[in-house]
This record gives structure tokens, sequence and C-alpha cells, in this order.
């Protein structure tokens, strides 16, 4: 394992990977669906290209790894093991764009809902994914699971707000389909496999999501 975290320290910055005493109630909290493990690190990747290298690494040693967003879900989805290794977007957290004509918006999957929310209200819009956890959720997270919310019966599920996005494989793969147009029918529609597939195909890093007018 020494050599492993040796190159994973390598892919990142110094504060890119947390481990023993460093390694907060935060990357193991479960929700109380039982006891966590003792990760054998916490990587804070702060790029696609920095995921790349963290997963294709683990990939090649075998070693188990562990996304977690906004840790507010229910089922303990983000609970490691011992020697897993957590895979935290908390850093990767910018909003790159706002397009006030093709109303969408670029960002990150760290990004918090209600950072998203405040942007697009401040450009005149709205993001129409809400749910109670706003606060802590991310947008990664919500990609995932394919969030509801309580906007779900006027605006559908978070399927709905994704016109594109990009993902990691295990392997280190990247997939970008970073689509920004609403009329789109060029080939497979790829987003939709990782929307609601709760990283079991790959890590969502960064997303398209249409915004809509105020009401």
């Amino acid at each position: 394992m020494g050599d492993l975290l040796a190159s994973l320290a390598g892919a990142v910055d110094a504060s890119g990977i947390l481990t023993g005493d460093d390694i907060g109630p935060r990357y193991t909290d479960t929700r109380g669906h039982g006891p966590a493990g003792a990760p054998a690190c916490v990587m804070r990747p702060t790029s696609t290209a920095e995921v790349s290298a963290i997963l294709k690494l683990c990939h090649d040693a075998g070693r188990t790894v562990v996304p977690q967003g906004g840790m507010t879900g229910l089922v303990g989805g983000g609970t490691p093991g011992d020697g897993d290794v957590v895979l935290s977007l908390e850093r990767m957290n910018a909003i790159e764009e706002i397009d006030p004509i093709g109303r969408t918006m670029i960002a990150d999957a760290g990004v918090v809902l209600e950072t998203a929310h405040g942007v697009a209200d401040d450009a005149g819009f709205v993001l129409p994914i809400d749910l109670g956890a706003r606060g802590s959720a991310t947008l990664g997270g919500l990609i995932s699971t394919n969030a509801g919310g309580n906007r779900v019966i006027r605006y559908g599920m978070t399927r709905q707000s994704v016109l594109g996005l990009e993902a990691v494989l295990a392997d280190g793969t990247i997939l970008t389909s970073m689509n920004r147009m609403l009329k789109n029918n060029a080939g497979y529609d790829l987003k939709q496999l990782f929307i609601g597939s709760e990283g079991t195909l790959g890590l969502v890093t960064r997303c398209v999501l249409r915004l809509q007018p105020k009401p």
C-alpha cells in the first residue's frame, strides 16, 4: 500500500491527499448504516485529469475506490471500508460558465446545489433541481442518483435538467459529452447511462445543466 500512497500523493497537490489522523469524521459518516472502516487515504482532486490519474492508479493496484459528494445520502453509499481509497470531489467546486442565451450552466460535480441556485438566480434564471439538503448536496451526487426533489412535478427528475456531462471510468478513461444544445440527435446519448447509475459505471466530474426562466 505504501507504493500506491506515494503514487497517489504525486497525482495531486499537497492538500489533495489526507491520511491517518487527518481523515476527519466527515469522510467516515455512515448515516447510521453500521461502523465505517478506516480508509487508507482520502483523495481530494481539483480536476478531471487528477480524478483520471487517481482512478487509474487504484484500478491498476486493485484497490477499492469510494466516491463521496456532499454525504447527504441516507443509504450509506459513501461509507468506506478498511483500506479503501475515498475520492471526494469537494474541491472540484467551480462554476465555469453561465450562458444567458442558451440558458445553460457549466459546473464541476463538487458544486453545492445552493451555490448553483444563487449563481443561477443572479443571472435571472432558476436551476430546477431542489431538495432539502441543498446546502450540502453536490451536483455530481444529484446526477449520480437522478434526484427528484421538491420541484419534480413541474420540472422533472434531475435527468431532465442535464444536457451534457463528463465522466471518468474505473480505469481512468475520460468520457466527455459536454453537449450544450437542447436539440441534439447525434448518436447514442451516453450521458443518460451515467445519470442515476450511482457511480457503478463511472464518476461524473463536470456537467452542463439546463436553466429555466424564473416563474
